[in-house]
């Protein structure tokens, strides 16, 4: 579990200035819910990275009218814009995605007054949230300078409460179940079954040596190994089907490594695809 540091003033550039000569980078957004605030900006205090992570929020007002008009409600929206290591992408989208986030693509344009190159963004978003095509912004969200969240691989701050704590796992947990009625099955009253038992006196079967399979000793993973695992499960939870992970960016860079470095990437894509 991540430490989270409280940055009063930065931005995606500031803050991470330097941290791409340690390892790639990435940058994506997440679109969520109002409500989800609270439990996004504790987030890196319930996931296990190996790297910092910076996230900054943004809170639209002069863009306000034009989002409106393209069908974005603000008010109940949550927009933030996230910098993780590569490596690290899967293990911060890991509980999301298992809560039903979805991946999809949106293009940063600049609002009525503002200036700066539209910028496409992988987005992942609420499944309650419909994710629009494009969004007006008055900066770019890379220089956006707000109070940050800065993750820091270690354990679990001591200053985080237990009601702080509820409300991280709850916030997660709890926004999809609203939206499904479960049905709770019907008690049943336990029988019980009272059996007379007559123990019978078994003799043991020896064993001969060459009949004991032989124990085979797990290869341990390496870290490219497991880069190439995360990257393939993230894309398939986030709707891509197998056919068209070859062709995604992200997987050809990893796999080019991957496969320079000796992994045999067919071999464990094709494992990944039979389980899925």
């Amino acid at each position: 579990m991540g430490e989270v540091e409280i940055v009063e003033s930065g931005s995606l550039d500031t803050l991470t200035a330097g941290w791409e000569n340690y390892g790639e980078r990435t940058r994506i957004m997440l679109f969520g819910a109002r409500a989800d605030r609270h439990a996004l900006r504790n987030h890196g205090r319930v996931v296990a990275i190996e790297e910092s992570a910076v996230s900054v929020f943004y809170r639209p007002r002069e863009e306000r009218a034009e989002m409106t008009e393209l069908g974005i409600d603000h008010s109940s929206a949550s927009f933030q814009f996230v910098d993780v290591a590569m490596a690290d992408l899967g293990r911060w989208m890991q509980p999301l995605i298992g809560q039903g986030w979805k991946r999809g693509e949106v293009e940063i344009v600049a609002a009525n007054g503002a200036s700066f190159d539209s910028e496409n963004w992988t987005c992942f978003h609420h499944p309650t949230m419909i994710l629009p095509s494009e969004i007006p912004l008055k900066e770019s969200p890379a220089l956006i300078n707000r109070k940050a969240f800065v993750t820091h691989p270690g354990p679990i701050l001591d200053s985080i409460s237990d009601s702080d704590m509820d409300a991280i796992v709850a916030s997660m947990t709890n926004d999809i179940a609203a939206t499904v009625v479960e049905e709770s099955p019907e008690e049943i009253e336990p029988v019980t079954v009272v059996e007379d038992v007559i123990e019978e006196q078994s003799e043991p079967i020896p064993l001969i040596e060459e009949e004991i399979p032989p124990v085979v000793e797990q290869k341990e993973e390496s870290p490219l190994e497991a880069e190439l695992r995360q990257v393939i499960s993230l894309l398939v939870a986030g709707g891509q089907e197998m056919g068209d992970i070859m062709e995604h960016p992200q997987f050809i860079e990893v796999s080019e490594r991957a496969s320079a470095a000796g992994v045999d990437v067919w071999g464990m894509f094709v494992r990944l695809s039979d389980d899925s």
